[in-house]
């Protein structure tokens, strides 16, 4: 399929897209001569009457109303189908056959009857119309392959980039996790732990530990259960918890309903981070993030106490939403005096 923007440039309109560019409109040409060809050879073998110049000339004098034929078959499909979304390819090529062919049937009755006025019966110009249903067939056989393979390609392509969009996405998020920032900050609490208290010691270790290998184990999945996600985020919060202590109250809502949904892998963390990163907190105003699942998706949402030293640059927040996009999905934002939320749908 070509893109919209290409539509426009093409100077072609929309439904003329599958023959966008030279190349495309060469082989539509082809496409129409080679059956005009194989008619014209195919009628001269039956009827033992093949000669080069009759040959040539035939070709030449039916080449124009084939093309005609073509583009008119290729206008009519393109219609067909934009009114008729999905169904499976046999019946849409079935209706495309039906159509075109009553279509071309009349078109070249008329045009038989306006050329022969007089000289023919109405009777006579429909059998002679008739010859026109396999020179019809063999087009429109064509041009449904030729969609086809440009469909073929047109997915081909958008995996490809859905691909690089997740191998991308999931490349910043390791970088994010495993950035220096974030390191130095848990070794030095790991450290400060040490002295104090061994057996949270222990368990700050453990969960480090459990944060990096849910990164490294996902790394080349493109969405996790709603359970996965939930059990990494649980240890991302206990580090900042411990970091932050009474300055942070995080609030999980009841998620075992939907334990076995999917999301994006590390989505819900980022957006924990999103508000640690953005949002101050002290004691006398702690940062309060809350995680709720619904039918519809997970909400992650803070109260708003900005920061005045860190931009807005949404890095991470437009990240997702190329990412939702892959799936035909959108994420939803929500931002007034009190509150920021983000809600995002399952992916499944």
């Amino acid at each position: 399929m070509i893109s919209e923007k290409q539509k426009r440039n093409s100077g072609l309109p929309a439904w003329l897209a599958p023959l966008n560019g030279i190349s495309g409109g060469l082989l539509f040409l082809s496409m129409i001569s080679l059956s005009l060809l194989v008619i014209l050879l195919s009628y001269s073998i039956i009827s033992n009457f093949l000669t080069t110049e009759i040959l040539i000339t035939r070709f030449a004098l039916n080449l124009p109303f084939c093309i005609l034929l073509g583009f008119m078959d290729l206008w009519t499909i393109n219609v067909i189908n934009r009114r008729k979304a999905g169904g499976s390819n046999a019946a849409r090529i079935a209706i495309d056959l039906t159509v075109t062919t009553m279509m071309s049937i009349v078109s070249t009755a008329l045009i038989n009857y306006i050329i022969m006025y007089g000289n023919k019966t109405i009777d006579e110009v429909l059998k002679n119309s008739i010859t026109i249903i396999p020179i019809n067939w063999i087009i429109v056989s064509q041009i449904e392959i030729y969609i086809y393979h440009r469909q073929q390609a047109d997915t081909e392509r958008r995996l490809g980039e859905m691909e690089k969009e997740r191998a991308l996405y999931q490349l910043e998020a390791l970088k994010n996790r495993v950035s220096p920032h974030f390191l130095f900050n848990s070794l030095n609490i790991l450290a400060s732990l040490a002295y104090q208290d061994a057996d949270k010691t222990n368990m700050f270790a453990k969960k480090l530990s459990s944060v990096y290998r849910y990164l490294l184990m996902t790394q080349g999945r493109p969405t996790v259960t709603l359970e996965e996600e939930m059990q990494f985020v649980h240890s991302y919060i206990y580090l900042e918890t411990i970091r932050f202590g009474d300055t942070l109250a995080i609030e999980t809502c009841d998620y075992t309903p939907y334990l076995q949904r999917t999301v994006i892998p590390a989505s819900i963390q980022m957006l924990v981070e999103n508000a640690l990163k953005h949002n101050r907190n002290t004691t006398k105003s702690p940062l309060r993030i809350t995680i709720h699942a619904g039918d519809d998706g997970i909400t992650v949402a803070n109260n708003l106490q900005m920061r005045k030293n860190v931009g807005a640059s949404g890095t991470g927040l437009d990240n997702l939403r190329r990412q939702y996009t892959l799936y035909g999905k959108e994420i939803s934002v929500t931002k007034n005096g009190r509150e920021f939320s983000v809600k995002m749908p399952f992916v499944d």
